[in-house]
């Protein structure tokens, strides 16, 4: 466990760029579609790091960027997928996660403008 954390804080400094200067993801992720239309997901993929490591990572990577946590949607629980709302400034970031297997874990993001 000690391991762990102690590889935890190394990527965690260290960083890996998510999206252009929004936040650095601390481990590598495997992309399989990207879009930057605006009107889909922005970008879907898989991290190999179980579903509760890449939920704290997420946050520690979105917090350290000044977004704040605005709440939780569970969706489906066997897969213990759900949606993760995030606000920062007058943008919104949705994020969805979910088990695919132990120690990989399944996720899309996009970013939406809030109306005035």
């Amino acid at each position: 466990m000690v391991r762990f954390i102690s590889y935890l804080l190394l990527v965690m400094t260290l960083g890996v760029p998510a999206f252009g200067a929004e936040f650095f993801l601390p481990v590598e992720r495997h992309i399989e579609e990207s879009d930057s239309s605006g009107k889909t997901w922005q970008e879907e993929g898989f991290i190999p790091i179980s579903l509760t490591a890449a939920r704290q990572m997420w946050e520690v990577a979105l917090r350290r960027e000044g977004w704040f946590f605005i709440r939780n949607i569970p969706l489906e629980p066997v897969q213990k997928r759900q949606l993760d709302v995030w606000g920062k400034d007058r943008r919104t970031l949705i994020l969805c996660m979910w088990e695919i297997a132990p120690g990989q874990t399944g996720y899309k993001w996009g970013i939406t403008n809030r109306k005035q």
